[in-house]
């Protein structure tokens, strides 16, 4: 039951957040600022695109969505992530 807790505390709180700080804040910020900005933005986007979702869409908000948009939020910002790098790694080359 602990290890679900933190897993899962990990995914709401962490993992989202963390996520989009590097792709907003590549490199400029330290590891300190980083973790306080990732649990903030996790703290503020999960909720907000939760509340969205069922205020436009209509969809309930029960594990499955919610475990989606999670997924879906962090999966967007390593779409962005990977996106600058292959772009910086393109430049190079030429």
């Amino acid at each position: 039951m602990n290890l679900q807790m933190l897993a899962g505390s990990l995914l709401v709180l962490f993992l989202p957040g963390l996520a989009w700080t590097y792709a907003l804040f590549e490199k400029e910020i330290d590891m300190i600022e980083r973790i306080a900005l990732s649990l903030g933005l996790s703290l503020v986007m999960v909720p907000l695109s939760l509340f969205f979702m069922f205020n436009l869409l209509g969809i309930r908000i029960n594990f499955e969505n919610s475990f989606y948009v999670i997924i879906l939020l962090t999966a967007a910002a390593l779409c962005i992530i990977l996106f600058r790098r292959y772009k910086i790694v393109r430049s190079k080359d030429e």
